[in-house]
């Protein structure tokens, strides 16, 4: 992204402030709802019971605020914490099963806003400047983290394509948990992604059909090298 939008999208200094907390929570029901377009900074405020001036306050704009909620919706922070831990583990195998696990929990979290789905359905069928830099911001770190620790498991560079393929594959099993759950809902009732051992259950089966198909991609890869 251009450093102009990048500055842009720059958060002020008033996280202490509840009033940003509110106006948040609030905007993620508006857009959720009706989309960034068609979303306005008075029903948002009116929802938070703050001033129209205080969205300018805290976030500059509606984009700006937008790109908070974007934030909040994939829960940047908690990411930031996982992150830290895989980068400590003591193989990338460790790493890649507390990767799985740290997507699944973080998507199925207690207190975790009900319209953050609806927020990333809205910006994949209608995308706005604010996803090109939560991408790069917040996404694109942890897509590289993982391309890192397949890139090990497999001995190959991360930029390889093998790697990035591999990437792929496990966040679209990771997603499917979430944004397939309705039908999943129905096809298996008694799989229960509010309770954390069936979360658990799906990221140990993810992690365990992951390694298997790593482990024998890497032995073909060596047997090709021979």
């Amino acid at each position: 992204m251009p450093g102009a939008l990048a500055k842009k999208f720059q958060p002020l200094d008033n996280d202490a402030d509840p009033t940003r907390d509110k106006l948040i929570l609030a905007a993620g029901e508006v857009f959720a709802e009706r989309g960034f377009q068609s979303a306005t900074v008075r029903e948002i405020c009116q929802r938070a019971g703050a001033n129209v001036a205080a969205v300018n306050y805290y976030f500059r704009d509606k984009l700006g605020l937008y790109v908070e909620v974007l934030k909040e919706s994939i829960q940047a922070a908690q990411g930031e914490a996982m992150s830290e831990a895989i980068a400590q583990s003591n193989t990338p195998e460790e790493a890649l099963r507390l990767f799985i696990s740290g997507m699944l929990h973080r998507m199925y979290c207690d207190g975790r806003p009900a319209w953050n789905i609806r927020i990333m359905a809205h910006e994949m069928a209608q995308p706005t400047p604010a996803l090109a830099y939560v991408i790069d911001q917040v996404l694109r770190p942890r897509y590289n983290q993982l391309c890192g620790i397949i890139g090990r498991i497999l001995n190959l560079g991360s930029d390889d394509p093998t790697t990035r393929l591999c990437a792929h594959s496990v966040i679209g099993q990771v997603v499917h948990y979430v944004h397939g759950r309705p039908v999943i809902g129905i096809l298996w009732p008694d799989l229960k992604m509010t309770r954390p051992s069936d979360v658990e259950l799906v990221a140990t089966h993810t992690a365990d059909f992951t390694l298997r198909n790593l482990r024998a991609l890497a032995r073909k890869h060596q047997r090709k090298e021979k």
